[in-house]
């Protein structure tokens, strides 16, 4: 057997994944609450900031909605094509993305501002 090169994978990924292959045989079904954050943590022996960015990433890609003070629920499979596609960008990746856009929208209004734009405000 040949050597393959190993892809290295981010721990909060490799938890997404797992939940997502749950949900996706049926262990968890849509409506279903899962686990909280600190059961997950100990199920699978690793911190709890690490399971909320898994939980994070699954939320961005719709499979699951965080309700505070409620739990976690499993919510309708999205876009069996959008979903399908696997890319390198996660959730933070796209924050990292938006905090350019953003900040770059934001620069450019206030080059716009108009004094009555301030008092409503």
């Amino acid at each position: 057997m040949p050597i393959q090169a190993v892809e290295p994978r981010r721990l909060y990924r490799q938890v997404a994944d797992q939940l997502r292959q749950l949900i996706d045989s049926g262990e968890f079904a849509v409506g279903d609450r899962l686990p909280t954050e600190r059961e997950l943590a100990d199920q699978l022996g690793i911190s709890r900031p690490t399971v909320r960015e898994a939980l994070i990433a699954l939320e961005v890609e719709g499979r699951i909605r965080i309700r505070v003070g409620s739990g976690i629920y499993v919510t309708d499979r999205p876009n069996a094509a959008a979903s399908e596609a696997e890319t390198d960008e996660g959730p933070f990746e796209l924050l990292r993305a938006r905090e350019f856009v953003e900040g770059a929208i934001a620069a450019e209004a206030a080059l716009c501002v108009r004094p009555a734009d301030l008092e409503l405000l």
